[in-house]
C-alpha cells in the first residue's frame, strides 16, 4: 500500500515536473515569436473592462505589431491634467476600438490627426484631442464614459464615434447596472487572473484561442454575410431594422442631454463598415441613412463619413483603407476619418466661434 502511494506520489511530481518545463518551453517560444498582443485590459465591475492605468505593451496580429501607452486615467496616450490650459480647446474621442485604434502607431491615430489638422488650421488656438476609444463598448457604456471620467477634464466637445458594423447590435444587447460592485472573493480572482494575463504569455494565448473557437462554434456553419442577409430577409425585416434604430437614436439622445447639461457640444461620427465602403454590406445602408435621419430629426450635430471612405476608394482603387484580415481601419481609413470630422469641426467651430 504505502509502495502504491509512493509510485503515485512520485507520478504525481513528474507531471508537475513536466508540465513545468513544458510551460516554461511555450513561454520562451511564445514571446520570442512575439505573435501575442501584451495584456493591456482589466475587469471593472460596472462596464465589464477597462484599460489597465499606466500600461505600455504591444498590440499584435498578423498585420499589424504597435505600441500602445496607457495613461494614468486609463485612456490612449500622454496623460492630461484635469484642469484644460488657457485658449485650449479640448475634445474628447469616445468610441469603441475604431477610436481606441490598437491597430495603428498613436500618432497615426484620428484622434491625433484630427489635434494635429485643428492646429494647423486655427494656430492662435490650442487643440486637445483625448482618445477615450474602449474597444467593445457600445453606446450605452460610451455614455458612461463620458459620465464618469470624460467630464472631468472639462471638455468642450465630445465626439461620439458610431461604427455601423457592430454599435446597432452591441446596443441591443448592452444593459449597464452603474450599481453593482465586486464581492471580495471576485476582486480576489480578479486580481489573479491580472496578473496571470500581465506576465504570461501562454495565458494570454490560451484565452485568445478559447475566444476564437466560441466564434467558430457559433458562426462555423454559416457564413458572415450569409448571415446578415437572413437577418434582413426575415419577415419582420422592417420591425427589427426600427428596434435597432429607437434603441441606438434613444441611447444618443441620452448622451447628448448629458452632454448639454455639462455645456458640452456633441457631435456623432458615423463610422461606415468596409463592405459598405467596397459594396459588400448593403444592408447596414438602410442603418445608416435611418441613424442620419434620426439624428437631423433630433437636431444632433453629426458627420456621415461613408461619402469620405467611398470617395477615396474610387480614387484609390488599388489601396484599401481597412486590413483585409483584421477589419479595422488602417493609417488610410484613420486619416480618411479625421479628414471628415475635422472638415466638419471646422466649420462648427467657425459657425460657433467665428475666425478665431
Amino acid at each position: 500500500m504505502l509502495t502504491n502511494i509512493k509510485k503515485i506520489l512520485a507520478g504525481l511530481i513528474l507531471a508537475g515536473i513536466t508540465f513545468f518545463i513544458l510551460f516554461i518551453l511555450s513561454e520562451i517560444v511564445i514571446r520570442t515569436l512575439g505573435t501575442e498582443s501584451d495584456n493591456l485590459i482589466m475587469q471593472d465591475p460596472v462596464l465589464g473592462w477597462v484599460h489597465v492605468p499606466n500600461k505600455i505593451g504591444y498590440s499584435r496580429n498578423k498585420e499589424f505589431s504597435v505600441n500602445v501607452r496607457i495613461n494614468k486615467d486609463g485612456f490612449i496616450g500622454r496623460d492630461y491634467s484635469y484642469t484644460k490650459p488657457a485658449n485650449t480647446i479640448r475634445i474628447l474621442a469616445i468610441g469603441d476600438s475604431l477610436t481606441e485604434a490598437f491597430q495603428v502607431p498613436e500618432e497615426e491615430s484620428y484622434p491625433r490627426l484630427l489635434e494635429n489638422n485643428l492646429k494647423s488650421k486655427f494656430q492662435n488656438t490650442n487643440f486637445e484631442v483625448l482618445n477615450m476609444g474602449i474597444a467593445g463598448y457600445g453606446t450605452q457604456r460610451e455614455f458612461f464614459v463620458l459620465k464618469d471620467k470624460g467630464l472631468k477634464f472639462d471638455p468642450d466637445i465630445a465626439v461620439l464615434g458610431f461604427f455601423v458594423g457592430n454599435d446597432f447590435s452591441d446596443n441591443l444587447s448592452e444593459e449597464i447596472d452603474p450599481g453593482v460592485s465586486f464581492s471580495r472573493y471576485r476582486e480576489t480572482k480578479n486580481r489573479v487572473k491580472l496578473f496571470a494575463r500581465n506576465h504570461s504569455a501562454v495565458w494570454r494565448f490560451v484565452l485568445r484561442k478559447k475566444s476564437r473557437n466560441k466564434i467558430l462554434a457559433r458562426f462555423f456553419k454559416k457564413d458572415n454575410a450569409d448571415m446578415a442577409n437572413e437577418i434582413y430577409d426575415k419577415d419582420n425585416r422592417e420591425a427589427d431594422i426600427k428596434k435597432q434604430l429607437d434603441r441606438s437614436a434613444a441611447l444618443i439622445k441620452n448622451f447628448k442631454d448629458l452632454a448639454d447639461d455639462n455645456n458640452v457640444s456633441l457631435v456623432v461620427a458615423i463610422l461606415p463598415s468596409p463592405g459598405q465602403v467596397y459594396g459588400r454590406d448593403l444592408n447596414f445602408d438602410e442603418l445608416q441613412l435611418g441613424l442620419s435621419s434620426l439624428l437631423k430629426k433630433e437636431q444632433i450635430n453629426h458627420v456621415d463619413l461613408l461619402p469620405y471612405f467611398t470617395n477615396w476608394a474610387k480614387l484609390n482603387p488599388d489601396k484599401s483603407a481597412y486590413y483585409p484580415l483584421d477589419g479595422h481601419p488602417n493609417a488610410y481609413g484613420h486619416s480618411i476619418v479625421a479628414n471628415g470630422i475635422d472638415s466638419y469641426l471646422s466649420e462648427f467651430l467657425r459657425n460657433k466661434n467665428g475666425n478665431f
